[in-house]
């Protein structure tokens, strides 16, 4: 597609079956009011014509640049599992408020009247930490700073499957998965 001043992109899709930047915005101010509203959201039929081609009922649909939770709400609405991923405060401000009004049923716009949506299901929501690894003065890896035994430890029982349940009496045992498996961590170098 060439670029050309004056002129407003087009698509094969016309906006009558997929919706426009006019019609998102006002999905979106619907559920947020107008201050504080996200300022380039999709519409929700785009969203559905998109997922309808691509995906399957019970599919799982990544959203690796979530803004607003159009895709996650769309793909919640047609019965896809989703994923999105926000780095900003977005999360807060708009995909969980967002969300939270989907799965009440208390979010009447967009495709829901289309797709028959009435609410249900859930969502649960992950922060990430900082990360484990920075580099030192030299250039290599290692364990970041900002990371002690303890925060260490969870994480690695996290990984493997074990419960984080530091012993009482056995200073290295810190989780466990059954009655005769541990998780033992070592704080020192040998």
């Amino acid at each position: 597609m060439i670029e050309v001043e004056g002129f407003v992109p087009w698509t094969w899709w016309p906006h009558e079956e997929v919706g426009h930047t006019d019609e998102s915005k006002k999905e979106i101010h619907a559920l947020f009011g107008k201050t504080g509203a996200f300022d380039t959201p999709k519409p929700e039929r785009l969203l559905k014509r998109i997922i309808e081609i691509a995906t399957n009922p019970g599919d799982l649909i990544l959203d690796s640049f979530a803004g607003s939770g159009t895709t996650g709400a769309v793909a919640h609405k047609m019965g896809r599992r989703w994923i999105m991923v926000e780095l900003g405060e977005h999360c807060h401000t708009h995909i969980i408020p967002r969300m939270k009004k989907v799965i009440d049923g208390e979010d009447k716009g967009g495709i829901t009247e289309a797709v028959g949506w009435k609410g249900g299901g859930g969502f649960r929501y992950f922060r990430l930490a900082p990360s484990l690894l920075e580099k030192d003065k030299y250039g290599q890896w290692i364990i970041s700073k900002q990371y002690n035994a303890a925060m260490l430890s969870e994480a690695l029982c996290k990984l493997k499957g074990f419960s984080y349940v530091p012993s009482d009496t056995v200073y290295w045992q810190q989780g466990r998965s059954t009655e005769r498996d541990f998780l033992y961590a070592a704080t020192q170098g040998y």
